[in-house]
């Protein structure tokens, strides 16, 4: 019951996320959700509730953060940024089998040092980057709870995911 819950929330989360990624409210919400789930599934292996939990308590953080934040919401953002960049590369880690103990902490915090500056410096495109790579990993991940891919396979099917996302939120 577990995986299917987490699956289904991680492809309707990720799809939304996919298609409307520039709804900032969104963005900020899928990031803490991924970061969140991810990070007490590192730390507490099985167990899933308490992860759901946190997930959704950062989910509504990230929410809260860039609606209250008016004058500071570029930086906001550029934190959001580096919440999905953490998320993205954990997962990423995590599903070709080099993310565990340490060794996560340091990619978490390489993905959260790229994704702050990609929010940073290029903050309109560093948006659908990030939206379309965070869409199409909680999409993977949620089909991960159905059928078991291998890691390469997952990352192709993320690219190939995220690209499209890119190309659809660049065309609106």
């Amino acid at each position: 019951m577990e995986g299917i819950t987490s699956g289904l929330i991680g492809i309707a989360l990720g799809v939304a996320v996919l298609l409307l990624g520039k709804n900032l409210r969104l963005f900020a919400a899928a990031a803490g959700f991924l970061v969140g789930f991810i990070l007490i599934r590192q730390i507490i292996p099985g167990a899933f509730l308490t992860a759901l939990i946190v997930a959704v308590v950062a989910a509504l953080i990230g929410l809260v953060l860039v609606t209250l934040a008016r004058s500071g919401t570029r930086l906001v953002l550029q934190i959001m940024g580096a919440v999905a960049g953490a998320g993205i590369l954990l997962w990423l880690g995590q599903s070709l089998g080099i993310a565990s103990g340490l060794m996560a902490w340091i990619i978490a915090f390489i993905g959260a040092l790229v994704g702050f500056g990609l929010m940073a410096r290029f903050f309109n495109l560093g948006i659908i980057v990030l939206t379309s790579l965070l869409g199409a990993s909680l999409i993977v991940n949620g089909l991960g709870s159905f059928i078991t891919l291998p890691g390469v396979v997952s990352t192709v099917i993320t690219l190939v995911l995220a690209a499209i996302g890119f190309f659809y939120q660049r065309r609106r």
